[in-house]
């Protein structure tokens, strides 16, 4: 809801927005044994889609203090290189020099921070530049209206 939300906001604001649902991609999970066999072609393709934009806002929910697991399992496969493709030799290409905002969402207080403290090196090692500011939203489950905007004036300014 987070991400719909702020896709909404910056819209409105007169930005392009790419609305990206991870789970929209057929992406297994990462084996080295598994790419050794070929990179799937949805792993190709979210490579081009995130190459292609100059800045992302990543929204993610906080699970067990962390990232998800479905996230972290898209950065290892986007940044890891392509044996054989011109284009894709370069694991980083996809993620080196990208400016990227952190948002979370949590129904707890905190909201995600503990999350972005673990996704934050993770984005800086793969030589991106982080926001100064992040956004982590608590008591995500009554944070959005019926139509998934936010409630608090506060939370859409932010």
């Amino acid at each position: 809801k987070l991400a719909h939300a702020t896709a909404a906001i910056a819209r409105d604001a007169g930005a392009t927005v790419t609305l990206l649902e991870l789970s929209e991609f057929d992406i297994p999970l990462y084996n080295a044994d598994l790419e050794a066999q070929g990179t799937p072609a949805d792993v190709i393709r979210l490579k081009e889609i995130l190459w292609q934009h100059p800045a992302w806002v990543i929204c993610s929910p906080e699970y067990n203090g962390s990232y998800t697991a479905l996230l972290k399992n898209t950065i290892d496969w986007a940044s890891s290189p392509v044996k054989g493709n011109p284009d894709w030799q370069d694991g980083g290409k996809s993620f080196r020099g990208k400016v990227v905002g952190m948002l979370s969402a949590s129904p707890g207080a905190l909201g995600g921070l503990r999350s972005q403290s673990h996704l934050a090196p993770l984005l800086i090692n793969a030589e991106c530049w982080l926001a100064p500011k992040a956004f982590a939203l608590g008591s995500a489950g009554s944070a959005f209206d019926d139509s998934g905007a936010l409630i608090q004036q506060a939370h859409r300014d932010r």
